[in-house]
């Protein structure tokens, strides 16, 4: 966007500069045309009293009027009679068509007048040649013709083209020199609001945005964001007591009611046991339910720091604890060999999501089933993987298994809170990460979590915390 922004700025001056520069040198061109034919017309008017002299021989002194004239004007002079006769100075050689034959002589020599409009400079003619008709008590007496060389109007049209071509250069330099400073203040709070808005969908609810630069409209924006992040934080916040709470003062009456049914267990009659072993299952589904409830609360109000995760380590560490569980069943978990990864991930995170995935594993397996654990390299994130042998899930069931309380139909007569996948997708969003739920080609299900790839370059200072991490 930066770039698009100092194109605009770049190219918007630029086309204005040349969309006017050219209009305003070639009207100042034109000007000087126009002025230089209204003054020989002028000069050639205030000559036909000395020409009209010249003419009659009424004066010795006319001739030298007209020379003054051509020494002062640079300008040729020559006085003709009606017939086109020159009776002074010599008509200009290098005028083209000649001097005769051109239309303003023509004119004046049949005692008109050719108007200024009428006059071309800018035709390729290298002499402008005016002519006004000497007339006296109505009796056509000749004409004054004087010719001017147009080189000093061309020097002085390029001098117009040069300079206007300078100044549209030194235009168009100071706005791609101001372009980019002016692009930073403009975007500096877009970046920001990314920033903030990254780190707010990432989990961080302090992420707030700077409203102390940029255009007034955008800090306005900015003071809205910020108090629609405000709103939300507290909201979430109560959300997340509320279920705290209620989840952990549940737990004391909870545990008491089971006590109560234990102690009643033996004056239950035979025929009301299965009744009370079905109150007691109902009890204990109830704290594991409390629990992970209180698990999840805590998993997405999380705010501690990154840190880096040994794979190996933590699959060889829960493989050996659930080995124990699963060798009651006839189950055997195995750690496939890998390489040597580290996560980067919130303490704590990576042990609590396997823990979740080998529960699951575990109670769907069928005996002598076989559960594999790993991790292998995806571009910049490491894959940490559970492979069970059990029935699998559709597509359908695999859309719903993250959602919070829904159990699969091959494990409702197992125990179990429908929220262990719905604490690993929160664990694993806190980590920015993400679980995924797909089938194995030999049969059973591989239910995975994706954590960035700890580099060397999440050592360095900046890149510490979970802000650091993302960036």
């Amino acid at each position: 966007m930066r770039r698009h922004l100092v194109a605009v700025l770049t190219t918007l001056p630029t086309v204005v500069v040349c969309a006017l520069g050219w209009p305003l040198a070639m009207h100042r061109i034109d000007r000087a045309g126009h002025e230089l034919v209204i003054t020989r017309i002028g000069e050639a008017e205030q000559l036909v009293d000395h020409a009209a002299a010249v003419l009659r021989r009424q004066s010795a002194t006319a001739p030298e009027r007209l020379l003054d004239y051509e020494r002062d004007s640079a300008a040729t002079v020559v006085v003709v009679d009606p017939d086109g006769r020159a009776v002074y100075g010599a008509p200009c050689a290098d005028a083209d068509p000649p001097v005769m034959e051109q239309r303003a002589v023509r004119v004046a020599l049949r005692g008109g007048h050719l108007e200024s409009a009428s006059y071309s400079v800018d035709d390729g003619r290298s002499s402008l040649v005016v002519a006004t008709p000497v007339i006296r008590d109505r009796e056509h007496w000749g004409a004054v013709i004087t010719c001017s060389s147009l080189a000093g109007l061309k020097v002085h049209g390029w001098t117009v083209w040069a300079t206007t071509a300078v100044i549209e250069i030194l235009a168009i330099a100071l706005s791609a020199l101001l372009a980019e400073p002016l692009s930073r203040w403009l975007l500096r709070p877009v970046r920001l609001f990314d920033r903030a808005a990254h780190r707010f969908a990432a989990g961080d609810y302090a992420a707030r945005v700077a409203v102390d630069g940029g255009p007034p409209e955008l800090r306005v924006l900015g003071e809205t964001f910020n108090r629609m992040a405000d709103q939300l934080q507290r909201t979430l916040q109560a959300q997340r007591s509320f279920v705290g709470d209620a989840s952990h003062q549940l737990r004391n009456p909870l545990v008491a009611l089971r006590l109560r049914l234990e102690n009643l267990e033996p004056h239950v009659k035979p025929c009301g046991r299965s009744q009370m072993d079905a109150a007691l299952r109902e009890a204990t589904r109830m704290g594991l339910i409390l629990n992970a409830l209180l698990t999840l609360t805590r998993a997405e109000g999380s705010n501690a720091a990154y840190e880096r995760v040994d794979v190996a380590a933590t699959l060889e560490d829960r493989a050996a604890s659930w080995q124990v569980l699963a060798h009651s069943t006839d189950v055997r978990v195995l750690v496939e060999p890998g390489a040597d990864l580290r996560a980067l991930a919130l303490p704590g995170t990576l042990d609590q999501i396997l823990d979740v995935f080998l529960d699951n594993a575990i109670r769907v397996s069928p005996p002598g089933g076989r559960i594999a654990v790993g991790a292998e390299v995806a571009g910049t994130s490491v894959v940490v993987y559970c492979r069970d042998q059990g029935p699998g899930m559709t597509p359908e069931e695999a859309g719903r298994a993250c959602d919070r309380f829904w159990r699969g139909p091959q494990t409702l007569d197992t125990e179990g809170s429908g929220l262990g996948l719905s604490i690993a997708v929160s664990l694993a969003h806190a980590s920015n990460g993400r679980i995924r739920l797909q089938p194995v080609s030999t049969g059973g299900l591989e239910a995975a979590v994706v954590l960035p790839l700890w580099t060397v370059d999440h050592d360095t200072p900046s890149a510490r915390g979970r802000d650091g991490a993302r960036t």
